[in-house]
């Protein structure tokens, strides 16, 4: 009992996240070492996180350290920081091997906004509309859980002796367990499973891909020095956990959410009021907002295949009961597949960037509350509402109104408006 307690405490603490990086090639150069022993006690879960002093972001660039206002916090430092003392040891470092990082920056990308802009809406328009709905019906209640976990155990992210490599919004929210973690388990793991049951192909290759996916994006957090060995232990057993019954029920969930006249309360109006309701956190937090907006790309997303289907666009056409080939990759497929992600994510970034400044200001005029007053708006959580309109309205336009345009220019992927139905 006493090695597993060492070994948990082991996995909860920051120097074998140094020790991974000093071993990848992060080369610490400077070392300020005054309150390491405050740093050190921290380490050791003896630091009162109420703190109001601020604190001195971890991490640097190659030539100097650079600090950090933390005055726009409640508490005078940021969720999610590892020290909220004033006098915390601060590190520089030099990368020695860049493969290794730019591998791993790779692999942290897997789970940020980035690739949810670019890799549903390759699915939907190129691949498989019904595969993607099953996926994200399974990808977003697991991250609005891992979400919640978050602010709800307050665990900070590492500190020193290891760096931070990413800092910026995301060491502004908790660390524990790993939402990248958790994507880049249940994103290739559900992909293998559901698409074996649609696509007949070399199973063991798929597995072997979806390991080497998710051991990418966990030793990715390590790496960066944004989750401890512990954190992403946490995502990747939430989701080994879940994901098995999940699978096992998600393709008649999908089936009554695109086809039922009554569907809309359970696609629409529970995820919209988990957000509303989301827990509050003492101090704010990205934490929500992240949270609603992907929720509501998963929510607006089969809303808006139901939407489809409703107007008689979308048919029904029973799954196959004999396994079918890959998709030939031709030269046709690719060329109309670039056209359409091309056109399409162009069209979507141009979108978010205009209709948030649009959301943003009709939200606060309703709410009476001034533009320019960051606090208050997050006092009264207008970033539910305004994630919603946004990234739920680019949702809606990737999965109902971009299929229309590529229809009427003759872009549009043939099968796509029956790929519904058990």
């Amino acid at each position: 009992m006493d090695n597993l307690k060492e070994g948990m405490n082991y996995l909860k603490g920051y120097q074998h996240v140094a020790d991974f990086q000093r071993f990848c090639g992060v080369e610490i150069v400077e070392v300020d070492t005054n309150d390491i022993k405050d740093s050190a006690n921290h380490a050791n879960g003896n630091v009162n996180n109420h703190s109001e002093e601020k604190c001195v972001e971890n991490g640097g660039t190659q030539e100097n350290v650079r600090k950090r206002s933390a005055q726009n916090h409640v508490n005078g430092y940021k969720n999610g920081i590892s020290n909220p003392y004033k006098k915390e040891a601060k590190l520089a470092y030099r990368i020695t091997n860049k493969f290794l990082y730019y591998l791993f920056q790779f692999g942290a990308s897997l789970g940020s906004e980035i690739f949810y802009i670019i890799f549903f809406p390759f699915m939907i328009w190129n691949v498989d509309s019904r595969l993607t709905r099953q996926v994200l019906l399974i990808w977003y209640p697991l991250m609005y859980f891992g979400q919640f976990l978050k602010d709800w155990i307050q665990w900070p992210r590492p500190g020193p002796p290891a760096v931070r490599l990413e800092g910026n919004r995301f060491e502004m929210e908790y660390g524990m367990p790993s939402t990248h973690t958790i994507v880049g388990t249940c994103m290739p793991f559900s992909l293998l499973v559901l698409t074996s049951k649609y696509y007949e192909y070399p199973f063991v290759l798929g597995l072997l891909i979806a390991v080497a996916w998710a051991g990418l994006v966990a030793a990715s957090r390590v790496y960066l020095g944004m989750h401890t060995a512990f954190d992403c232990i946490a995502g990747i057993s939430l989701t080994a956990i879940a994901l098995p019954w999940m699978l096992s029920v998600v393709e008649y969930v999908e089936y009554y959410q695109v086809t039922s006249p009554y569907s809309p309360f359970v696609s629409f109006l529970i995820p919209l009021l988990a957000c509303v309701y989301y827990p509050k956190p003492k101090v704010w937090s990205i934490t929500r907002g992240d949270t609603s907006n992907i929720v509501s790309i998963g929510s607006c997303c089969i809303l808006s295949a139901w939407l489809n289907f409703q107007l008689g666009w979308m048919t029904e056409t029973p799954k196959s009961s004999v396994l079918q080939p890959l998709p030939t990759i031709t030269a046709e497929w690719v060329t109309y597949s670039l056209l359409r992600t091309v056109l399409g994510v162009i069209a979507l970034a141009g979108s978010r960037i205009i209709s948030k400044k649009i959301f943003v200001k009709i939200v606060c005029a309703c709410a009476g509350v001034d533009t320019k007053d960051i606090t208050k708006q997050r006092e009264l959580g207008l970033e539910v509402p305004v994630r919603w309109l946004t990234i739920g309205g680019l949702a809606v336009s990737t999965a109902f109104t971009a299929p229309l345009c590529f229809n009427y220019l003759g872009l549009l992927r043939d099968g796509f408006y029956s790929e519904v139905g058990l």
